[in-house]
């Protein structure tokens, strides 16, 4: 899963001109994985990783020479013990990777990126098809919705002698933060580096003018107006008013809606007040709502929380993955099309 949407968008302008830098192949212990992309502006700034830090520079280098010629590059890296001491970079590590380099333009339509962008804007998943040949014309495309190997066929007949990086493309986790009070500051910073969505409920519009919050889309709204198709285009909520009458409200509505992860600030009894109204048992809420909300990490203090809450939705939202087998990036080859 990319993990830096929202950096890409930001960065993404349909008037210049980039390098896209995706894995197409892994071999023993990598950094990352097949399918993650990294932008590449004209003048060499990167957005995004595709090692720990140590071949960005030179992948940087093979960009130009993509964006100069105009043809798609597979760079080849051996960072196996034995073949180290030719790049001089001491990494110990012990994998290799290979990286499709495509050149973005306006006069190639940017290879479809944009629609790639544009749905994740709209939070629309779909498949992302790279074209692994570097002896045609690049080329690339973007379908929405699902789709499995055999109904891409009849989209790709033009590309039946090469093969094809499929990569699902899913919109970043949406989190709702119900409460703007002081310790919420140090959650939304955590999430925010993550690369997640997130955006901010409270009834005092004070507290949502703050400068720690620029990042996050914000609304005014009193607990007892919020309503289950409010949370909607949410994946999870946390719910941290400090007030019970208002958290007792708001998690009514939040288990009436779709969401997958509902989050409580407070300790067990608090929780179980917040709870009575819906008449719940543990067994039904679990892997759903949790309460007190957070891996049990140790450390007190806002940050420790924070922290605790940032790691139990990425520990959700990766085994709901894994439950639900989500498809992860595939090579389609010529003779599957």
């Amino acid at each position: 899963m990319q993990e830096n949407w929202l950096q890409l968008i930001q960065h993404f302008n349909v008037n210049e001109r980039f390098i896209l830098a995706t894995i197409c192949a892994t071999k023993g212990s990598t950094y990352r994985k097949t399918g993650t992309m990294m932008l590449i502006s004209a003048d060499g700034k990167c957005t995004g990783l595709l090692s720990g830090g140590c071949l960005e520079a030179d992948i940087c280098l093979h960009a130009q020479q993509v964006l100069t010629e105009n043809k798609s590059l597979i760079v080849n890296y051996d960072l196996k013990a034995d073949s180290e001491l030719l790049w001089g970079l001491g990494l110990g590590c012990d994998g290799a990777i290979d990286i499709l380099l495509q050149p973005l333009t306006p006069e190639n339509n940017h290879l479809a990126f944009e629609q790639v962008i544009s749905a994740i804007k709209q939070r629309k998943s779909g498949l992302y098809c790279q074209k692994i040949n570097t002896q045609e014309i690049p080329s690339s495309t973007y379908l929405e919705g699902e789709y499995c190997a055999n109904s891409l066929t009849s989209h790709f007949s033009e590309h039946e002698n090469s093969e094809l990086l499929v990569t699902p493309i899913t919109p970043p986790i949406s989190i709702v933060i119900c409460g703007a009070g002081p310790d919420v500051e140090p959650v939304v910073q955590l999430l925010l580096q993550m690369g997640w969505q997130v955006e901010i409920w409270d009834h005092r519009q004070q507290y949502l003018d703050q400068a720690c919050f620029a990042l996050c889309t914000k609304r005014k709204i009193r607990a007892e107006h919020i309503n289950k198709d409010d949370f909607t285009l949410f994946d999870g909520a946390v719910i941290m008013t400090h007030n019970l009458a208002s958290d007792t409200v708001i998690v009514e509505k939040a288990w009436q809606s779709s969401l997958s992860y509902i989050g409580v600030l407070g300790p067990k009894g608090r929780r179980n007040k917040i709870m009575a109204p819906l008449m719940l048992n543990e067994k039904q809420i679990q892997g759903r709502l949790y309460g007190p909300i957070g891996l049990d990490i140790g450390g007190r203090g806002p940050q420790a929380i924070a922290l605790s809450i940032a790691a139990q939705i990425q520990q959700h939202f990766s085994h709901e993955n894994t439950r639900f087998n989500v498809v992860m990036p595939y090579i389609l080859k010529n003779n599957s099309l």
